[in-house]
């Protein structure tokens, strides 16, 4: 018994102390906004999956916005900027001779060269850019902390106590 309510009071401490899963607000709608599409692109357009996620940008459109235009993890305002700079240097990820921006306005994937580059639209769900960050708060951690406790004495208690019936020779 004791066993089983030490497993149970780490394995909650360790639940509860663990870093939280959020999502930033997502580049795609800012891509949206700032250039007044119809409809959102997808995570895809930057990364290999709709995961998203830190350090998984592999699409040449992507890229371009790191590398050659300075854009970081959640840098809204850089993004804006990037966006803007990249229409006004007709960047072309693809090499297909139409500008990524252009691509986008008129609903191409600005990673797939020539016409068969349909951009597939659709509302992230969950956002881009999932990481865990923080920490748990103090009062979670606190209630973990007490609960492990409780547990534990618990079980020491009843490891210590005789059971009724039996007798101690």
């Amino acid at each position: 018994m004791y066993r089983r309510a030490s497993c149970t009071a780490l394995a909650l401490l360790v639940l509860t102390l663990a870093p939280r899963a959020l999502a930033s607000d997502g580049y795609p709608d800012e891509i949206k906004q700032q250039l007044m599409l119809g409809q959102a692109p997808l995570c895809t357009i930057c990364h290999e999956t709709l995961i998203g996620g830190l350090m998984t940008v592999n699409k040449p459109f992507g890229r371009a916005l790191q590398q050659k235009y300075g854009l970081r993890f959640l840098d809204v305002p850089g993004l804006r900027a990037a966006l803007m700079r990249m229409q006004q240097e007709g960047h072309d990820s693809d090499g297909d001779g139409v500008g990524d921006i252009a691509e986008l306005l008129q609903g191409q994937d600005p990673n797939a060269p020539g016409e068969g580059g349909v951009l597939v639209t659709d509302e992230p769900r969950y956002g881009c850019y999932c990481s865990a960050v923080g920490r748990a708060s103090t009062s979670a951690a606190a209630g973990a902390v007490w609960l492990s406790g409780l547990l534990l004495s618990v079980g020491r208690r009843r490891r210590a106590t005789p059971r009724r019936g039996v007798r101690e020779t």
